[in-house]
């Protein structure tokens, strides 16, 4: 029988975090004949930014030979909506992973909604409010954060490392028109350029520093005899030139002696869109329970864990508080204490002193 789990709320919230990163990094008049060069460029430094809509993810990983041969999928899937820029996203999205290897299946869902005021989190089916304290922490930070950065949201980070992703594409060819999700769109595909792929992590990854846990950049070179092929399929709104569907498939082989390393693998990833710039409605769930510390224990999930994804909403001891209680949002010199220590941290250790200064 397949064993069902669940995914705990630190895996849901952080999916969360990438998510709002993702959502905010998309941006985007058309039809058969235009220069796929030229529609990739548009799309990708469109200065219309993607803030509302529908969005679905699937993500795949199949691994062939080898010891462990089988499947991971995960789904992510929802609604969500900007609001000003030093605000915190409003979004209700579902996720899901399923894997299986030989005879076993672990499957399990979760999810997270933001209203804007509140934050709730789908455990096991069953839904929770996130005291309220840790989510204005967290939002505060997070405007702290976007009104010091000083640059679009958008493209800013990007451009600063002089990052093109429409040259991660190569034998680019226009494919025609096609209906996504209701939409009228211009059909790219293209081979992944990974030359320029490599390249373009490894600025990345210098410019990550520690951050990251200082990559070896020698170990991505690798990646230029890891990856066998690449595909790539953009479709973009033929009049707006704004990204509706995301196709990647990637076929690796590992180096030659790996221990224990599949003969080969397969990665697939869609990104879909739709009701781009059309209102949402972001509604709390109803009968929510409070999210508690015992709560947590009750369901496997360590509660300084789960503190730790919210980067120090923490109260005294490291757990969460059962209710009511009071914090205060966190200084600018704490805020900047923050980032300074988070571009020199090394390792969840390190990243959890980071956190502590917020409450200082």
């Amino acid at each position: 029988m397949p064993k069902e789990i669940s995914i705990n709320a630190r895996v849901a919230l952080s999916l969360a975090l990438v998510a709002a990163l993702l959502l905010a990094a998309c941006g985007g008049s058309g039809g058969d004949n235009e220069d796929p060069q030229r529609v990739l460029s548009e799309t990708f430094s469109n200065p219309t930014p993607i803030k509302s809509g529908n969005f679905d993810v699937d993500f795949k990983i199949e691994t062939n030979g080898g010891e462990s041969p089988g499947t991971v999928e995960v789904k992510l899937g929802g609604q969500f909506q900007s609001q000003a820029p030093d605000q915190f996203p409003q979004f209700d999205f579902d996720v899901s992973l399923r894997a299986e290897s030989g005879s076993q299946t672990l499957s399990g869902s979760g999810g997270l909604t933001a209203t804007g005021g509140r934050a709730f989190v789908n455990i096991q089916g069953k839904e929770y409010a996130v005291p309220q304290q840790l989510y204005d922490r967290f939002t505060s930070t997070y405007a702290q954060l976007q009104s010091q950065n000083g640059s679009n949201p958008q493209t800013g980070l990007l451009q600063r490392l002089n990052v093109d992703l429409a040259r991660w594409l190569t034998d680019l060819k226009n494919e025609g028109t096609e209906d996504v999700e209701g939409q009228q769109t211009i059909h790219i595909s293209g081979k992944a350029n990974v030359p320029q792929i490599v390249d373009d992590l490894k600025t990345i990854a210098k410019d990550a520093g520690r951050s990251v846990g200082n990559i070896d950049l020698n170990q991505l070179d690798q990646l230029n005899t890891t990856i066998q092929s690449g595909d790539v399929d953009v479709n973009t709104g033929e009049t707006d030139k704004l990204l509706r569907r995301l196709g990647l498939s990637f076929d690796l082989k590992p180096p030659p002696g790996t221990p224990g390393a599949p003969d080969s693998l397969e990665v697939h990833f869609q990104l879909n869109f739709a009701d781009v710039n059309k209102p949402q409605t972001i509604q709390a769930p109803a009968n929510a329970q409070p999210l508690t510390a015992s709560v947590l224990q009750q369901l496997g999930i360590n509660p300084s864990a789960l503190g730790g994804a919210l980067r120090g909403g923490l109260g005294a001891g490291g757990v969460l508080p059962e209710s009511g209680g009071s914090t205060k949002a966190p200084s600018q010199s704490a805020t900047q204490a923050y980032q300074q220590c988070l571009s020199q941290a090394s390792g969840v250790p390190a990243l959890q002193q980071c956190a502590a200064l917020l409450a200082q």
